[in-house]
């Protein structure tokens, strides 16, 4: 099958690049991995959220198992490496955290595995587009204070910490809890009529003055389309630096890291 592939993986204005990306023959991925609320540095001085998306990524490129399978393994190499670096499982907030978004290429079949805020979407020859699992924004009612009292009111931090403790209890994450299999999301597409497969981590997200629910990507998906991955890329950021004190875009940093990668046939 010809195709061309393009990808990007940016560091945000945030001390580290927690987002990771894999591309290796037939499967290609990307994770973005939380930022500790403990603010805690392990190996070589990796965050918590670092750890998890590098450590699912490395899983998932073993590329020997069903999708599902190998989310499972990389939800237990998590744990696995957690309990090596002796840390609380009890203290939710510390967990080391990631989302994924991954696929895999096969005879006439896209075979697909998501968790999390991380986006799969296929866009068809007529410029439509299918968000492989379409779920409610996690992040839909701390986005909606920030717009309301700003980033930096207290309050916003408080439901920071209460979102978090919904990591697989109300939306997934692969962080080494067994609840985690319980939101993976997972499935195939014939490829007869795709043109272009997007995989991003929501650092891509076209900045929004007013938050959903649920996210609509026909900006991004177009402009991908007419832009490219870059020029999409570019078109995010100069939106961010024109609004440094995020007053107009309700998010959570400056810039965030980004993860994408783009599959034309």
């Amino acid at each position: 099958m010809g195709m061309k592939v393009e990808h990007i993986l940016e560091q945000g204005s945030g001390a580290q690049n927690e987002d990771y990306l894999i591309m290796d023959n037939n499967i290609f991925g990307v994770f973005d991995g939380a930022t500790s609320l403990t603010g805690a540095c392990f190996e070589e001085g990796k965050s918590g959220g670092c750890m998890a998306s590098s450590i699912a990524g490395q899983v998932f490129l073993r590329n020997h198992h069903p999708l599902v399978r190998l989310g499972a393994e990389a939800n237990d190499s998590i744990r696995a490496r957690m309990e090596r670096s002796q840390i609380d499982l009890s203290r939710r907030c510390g967990l080391w955290s990631t989302s994924a978004a991954v696929v895999r290429l096969g005879d006439g079949e896209i075979e697909w595995f998501q968790t999390g805020d991380s986006q799969v979407v296929f866009v068809d020859r007529d410029g439509g587009y299918k968000v492989a699992a379409r779920r409610e924004d996690h992040d839909y009612p701390t986005l909606s204070m920030i717009r309301e009292r700003g980033r930096s009111h207290p309050e916003v931090q408080r439901l920071v910490e209460t979102i978090r403790q919904g990591m697989n209890r109300d939306y997934g994450v692969l962080n080494g809890e067994r609840e985690a299999e319980r939101f993976f999301r997972t499935g195939t597409e014939p490829t007869c009529n795709i043109k272009t497969v997007l995989l991003f981590t929501d650092g891509l997200d076209v900045p929004c003055p007013a938050p959903k629910k649920y996210k609509d990507f026909s900006c991004l998906v177009s402009m991908a389309s007419e832009l490219g991955l870059e020029g999409l890329r570019d078109h995010v950021r100069r939106q961010e630096a024109a609004d440094p004190d995020i007053e107009r875009y309700p998010r959570f940093k400056k810039h965030d890291d980004i993860a994408a990668i783009a599959i034309h046939f």
